[in-house]
C-alpha cells in the first residue's frame, strides 16, 4: 500500500489532536509535521515535499494569503483547507483544493475527504523524481555517497562532508563541512546509523552521531556525562550511556 506524507497546520492545539486521532484510521497516510503558521506551512511541504497539507482558515491574516498558499505550495501537494464557517468552502473552490470541511468534523465527512483525496494522489502525473527512481538508487549504492530529495531537487551528498548527524522522528538533519544550515534528510537516525558506521560515525547520543575523526575535545560534566567539541567548534552531548563508543579514548 502507498503511504502518503501529511503536514497539519493549525492554530489549535485541540484541532490537531482530532485530526491526528482521525487520521489513525488511515494508516496508509502518515502525519510527518505540524505547522504553526501559514508561511511555515508552506516551507515544510516544499521541503518534505508532502502529498497533503490540512491547512485551517485559523492560520491566515486574510483571504490574500491564500492566492500565495496556492502559487507557493508544490504542484503535487493536495490542499485541505478547513473552517469554521460555510461561507468559506468558496475559498476551497475557487483554488481548486482537494476538500473543505467544516470544522471540527466527525469521522463519517473525514472519510468523505480521504477518498477524494486518495482519488487525487492516484491519478495524478508522477513527480520528477519518482521517474528517476533507478537513477537514484544506482546512486545510493556508490560508496560514501547520500541522495537526498529537497524541495524538489535532488542533491548528491558526499558522506565524507557530514559532520554530524542529529535525529528528529522519522527525519535527520544533517550538519555538513561548508554549510550553515544542516539539510532535512527522510531517514531515521538508527538506519543512518548502520548505514554510516563503517565510515567512522558513532553514535554519543541518543539522538546524534558524530563523526569521530571531527571530535578534537572531551570536557566531563558534573553529571556524569561528557561536552564534545567539534573542529569547527560546535559542541555536542556525549551521554555516559553512549560512554563506550570512545574506548580508547575516555
Amino acid at each position: 500500500m502507498k503511504k502518503f506524507s501529511l503536514v497539519i497546520a493549525d492554530q489549535k492545539e485541540s484541532n490537531k489532536s482530532i485530526l491526528k486521532a482521525l487520521l489513525k484510521d488511515y494508516p496508509n497516510f502518515e502525519a510527518i509535521a505540524l505547522a504553526f503558521d501559514w508561511q511555515e506551512a508552506i516551507s515544510i511541504s516544499q521541503t518534505m515535499q508532502a502529498d497533503v497539507l490540512f491547512i485551517n482558515n485559523n492560520l491566515l491574516p486574510n483571504s490574500n494569503a491564500l492566492e500565495t498558499l496556492k502559487a507557493e505550495c508544490p504542484e503535487f501537494t493536495q490542499i485541505v483547507y478547513l473552517g469554521d464557517s460555510e461561507a468559506q468552502a468558496i475559498f476551497a473552490f475557487e483554488y481548486d483544493f482537494a476538500d473543505f470541511i467544516l470544522f471540527p468534523c466527525d469521522a463519517t465527512r473525514f472519510e468523505k475527504c480521504i477518498q477524494k483525496l486518495t482519488n487525487r494522489l492516484s491519478h495524478q502525473p508522477q513527480l520528477p523524481l519518482n521517474n528517476i527512481q533507478s537513477l537514484i538508487e544506482q546512486l545510493q549504492e556508490q560508496e560514501k555517497t547520500l541522495i537526498v530529495k529537497d524541495a524538489g531537487k535532488i542533491k548528491i551528498i558526499d558522506c565524507n562532508d557530514i559532520i554530524w548527524i542529529g535525529g528528529a522522528g522519522n527525519y535527520v538533519e544533517l550538519y555538513l563541512k561548508n554549510e550553515n544550515r544542516p539539510v532535512l534528510h527522510r531517514e531515521t537516525l538508527s538506519a543512518m546509523e548502520n548505514k554510516l558506521t563503517n565510515l567512522g560515525f558513532i553514535r554519543i547520543h541518543r539522538s546524534i552521531l558524530v563523526r569521530k575523526k571531527y571530535i578534537s575535545e572531551l570536557k566531563p560534566t558534573d553529571s556524569g556525562d561528557y561536552q564534545v567539541t567539534l573542529r569547527n567548534g560546535h559542541q555536542l552531548n556525549l551521554s555516559r550511556r553512549y560512554k563506550s563508543a570512545m574506548t580508547g579514548i575516555i
